[in-house]
C-alpha cells in the first residue's frame, strides 16, 4: 500500500471510535483556545468539530502524503495545473499574489485602466443605476459583494443585477429606470454564454439611442463584444486562466469598482492578498484554509456526513451560501482524479441560508434529523447597522445553535424538565423521545470583526484556498467544469426544435412530450 492509502486507513479506524463532543471538552478545558485560528480579520473556532489531535496530525499527514507543497508552489507560481484545459491558475495574481511578471503587468495595466474609467464616471454623476448583466461566476461574486459592501459604504450608484434567461430577471430590473441614466454591464468571458447574451441583446434594444454609450462589455472575448456593437473603449478584459467562479477579483467587478469606488475594491483586494500570504507561508498545522479544508475531509470521508450546511448569521452575506454552492460544487463536484481513474467520494452537497430565518426552517433536520450535516456558523462581531439589541439577539441565536449542535439534551434532563412541570408519568413517558436529541453534531464558528472589504476579502479567499487544499487531497481537479457543457449543448439543440417546428424523433419519449408541449405554449 502507498503512504497516503496507509494514513486514509488509519483515519478510518480513528473515525470508529471518536470520543463525543462533551466529552472531548471536559478532557481538555484548553480545547476552546488551543482550536481557534486568527487571521486578518477573522477568528474561527474548531473547537466543536469532532477533532482529536492524534486526528489533526493524520489529517495532515494525508495532506503531505498528497504532494500538497508541490502542487501549492505550482498553483501560486502560475504553472498549467488546470491540465485538462492546459491552464495557469492565477486568480491570487489579481489580488497581487504570485503569478509571472507578464500577468502581473497585465493585471496592473487593466486595474489602472479600470481605476481611471471608474473615477470618470463617478465625477460625470449622470447615472443612477447600473444593470450588471451575468451568470454564475460572473454574477454570484459581485451580487455577494454588494450585498455585503452597503454595511459601511453606501453605493453612490444603485446596482440591479440580471442572471436568469427567465424573462422576469430583465424586466424586474429595468423596472423604472430612464435609458438616459442607466449603465448596462455585461459579463461574459466568452460573450457567448445563452442567458447572457440574451439578457444583453434585451437591454441594448430597451437603451435604444443611448446603447452606443451606456453599455459596458466585460469579456476575454474582445473580438466578439465589439461585432455586438461595444464601443472598444468600453470593453475590459479579463483572461482564460482567471474561471468564472473565481473571477470577482477581476474587472468582472467593475460595478463594484463604479457604485462603491477603487478605493473600497482595493481594500477587498487587500484582504484576500492577506489570506493569500497566509495561506502561502504559514506551516500547516498553524494554517487557516488547511485547517478549514482537512476538517471538510474528515466529516466527508470519514465522519460519513454527505452534505454541508452554511449559515451566515449576517443578512448582508446572505449570499453567500449559493456563492460556496458554485464555489466548492463545481470546484470539486467531480469523480474522476487528475489522472482521469475513478475517484473516491469527493465534494459534500452545500446548503443553507440566513440565520435565524433557517432557524424556522430546517434546523429541525440539524438537531434530530438521522444524519444532519455540519455547520459553518458565520457571524459580524461589529453592529453596522445601529441596531445594538437586535445585534445581541442574533449574536445569542449563533452561539446558542451551536452549543445546541453539540450538548444536545439527554432523556434525563427531559424528564425532569417535564416532572417540574407536573405533567404525568405517562404523558412524560410518552413525550420525552420526542424531546430528547443526541448532540454530538459538529460545527466551526467563523466570526468576522467587522464586515468590511478587508474582511470579506480575507473570508472569500479563505474558501477558495479551502476548495484548492480538498482537492490536493482528493486528487482532483478543481478548475474545470466539463460537467455543465452537456445541458448547454442539448439546450440549444432543443431550443432550434422549439423555434422550427421541426421533427423531434431524436429525443427520448419523455422529452419529445415536454417539447410538444411547450410548442403549444410558446408563440416565436
Amino acid at each position: 500500500m502507498s503512504a497516503k492509502s496507509d494514513i486514509w486507513s488509519r483515519l478510518q479506524n480513528l473515525s470508529q471510535n471518536v470520543p463525543s463532543l462533551n466529552q472531548l471538552f471536559a478532557q481538555d478545558k484548553d480545547r476552546a483556545e488551543r482550536m481557534v485560528y486568527e487571521v486578518g480579520g477573522l477568528y474561527v473556532d474548531f473547537s466543536k468539530q469532532r477533532l482529536t489531535p492524534e486526528i489533526n496530525t493524520a489529517l495532515l499527514a494525508l495532506l503531505e502524503a498528497s504532494d500538497f507543497e508541490e502542487l501549492r508552489h505550482k498553483f501560486l507560481s502560475g504553472e498549467a495545473i488546470n491540465t485538462t484545459e492546459n491552464r495557469a491558475v492565477l486568480h491570487p495574481t489579481l489580488r497581487g499574489s504570485g503569478g509571472t511578471a507578464y500577468v502581473q503587468k497585465q493585471v496592473a495595466d487593466m486595474r489602472a485602466h479600470t481605476r481611471e474609467f471608474c473615477d470618470h464616471i463617478r465625477a460625470q454623476g449622470k447615472y443612477k443605476t447600473i444593470i450588471h448583466i451575468g451568470i454564475g461566476g460572473s454574477d454570484l461574486g459581485p451580487r455577494l459583494c454588494a450585498d455585503a459592501l452597503v454595511a459601511y459604504t453606501q453605493p453612490a450608484i444603485e446596482i440591479r443585477f440580471v442572471e436568469n434567461i427567465d424573462a422576469a430577471s430583465i424586466k424586474d430590473a429595468l423596472a423604472g429606470l430612464d435609458p438616459k441614466t442607466t449603465l448596462v454591464i455585461s459579463v461574459s468571458k466568452s460573450f457567448t454564454t445563452q442567458e447572457t447574451k440574451m439578457n444583453t441583446m434585451a437591454a441594448k434594444d430597451w437603451l435604444g439611442q443611448y446603447a452606443s454609450i451606456n453599455m459596458i462589455a466585460v469579456t476575454a472575448n474582445r473580438t466578439g463584444a465589439e461585432e455586438f456593437g461595444i464601443d472598444p473603449l468600453r470593453i475590459f478584459d479579463f483572461w482564460d486562466w482567471v474561471s468564472g467562479r473565481y473571477s470577482l477579483w477581476s474587472s468582472v467587478s467593475l460595478c463594484l469598482q463604479i457604485a462603491y469606488g477603487p478605493d473600497i475594491f482595493d481594500a477587498l483586494l487587500a484582504g484576500a492578498h492577506e489570506m493569500d500570504e497566509h495561506f502561502k507561508s504559514a506551516s500547516v498545522e498553524n494554517n487557516l484554509p488547511v485547517m478549514l479544508a482537512v476538517t471538510s475531509i474528515w466529516n466527508t470521508n470519514f465522519l460519513g456526513y454527505g452534505s454541508q450546511a452554511i449559515i451566515p448569521y449576517a443578512r448582508r452575506l446572505r449570499k453567500f451560501p449559493s456563492f460556496l454552492q458554485q464555489l466548492e460544487m463545481e470546484s470539486n463536484g467531480k469523480s474522476v482524479t487528475r489522472e482521469g481513474r475513478a475517484a473516491g467520494i469527493t465534494c459534500p452537497i452545500l446548503w443553507g441560508g440566513e440565520g435565524t430565518n433557517s432557524q424556522h426552517a430546517f434546523f429541525q433536520h440539524l438537531h434530530q434529523g438521522h444524519q444532519g450535516a455540519p455547520v459553518d456558523f458565520i457571524a459580524v462581531l461589529e453592529d453596522a447597522e445601529n441596531r445594538p439589541t437586535h445585534h445581541a439577539a442574533l449574536l445569542a441565536n449563533c452561539f446558542a445553535q451551536s452549543e445546541a449542535l453539540m450538548v444536545g439534551k439527554s432523556e434525563e434532563i427531559v424528564r425532569a424538565e417535564l416532572d417540574k412541570a407536573g405533567m404525568g408519568s405517562d404523558d412524560i413517558a410518552a413525550l420525552v423521545p420526542h424531546k430528547t436529541f443526541a448532540g454530538n453534531r459538529p460545527s466551526t464558528t467563523i466570526l468576522l470583526d467587522k464586515l468590511d472589504a478587508r474582511a470579506l476579502g480575507n473570508l472569500i479567499a479563505l474558501y477558495e484556498h479551502k476548495v484548492f487544499v480538498q482537492s490536493v487531497i482528493w486528487d482532483i481537479n478543481a478548475f474545470d467544469q466539463w460537467g455543465v457543457e452537456l445541458g448547454k449543448v442539448l439546450a440549444g439543440k432543443i431550443l432550434s426544435e422549439l423555434e422550427s417546428g421541426g421533427d423531434i424523433l431524436t429525443h427520448d419519449s419523455s422529452t419529445q412530450k415536454l417539447i410538444s408541449l411547450a410548442r403549444k405554449s410558446i408563440k416565436l
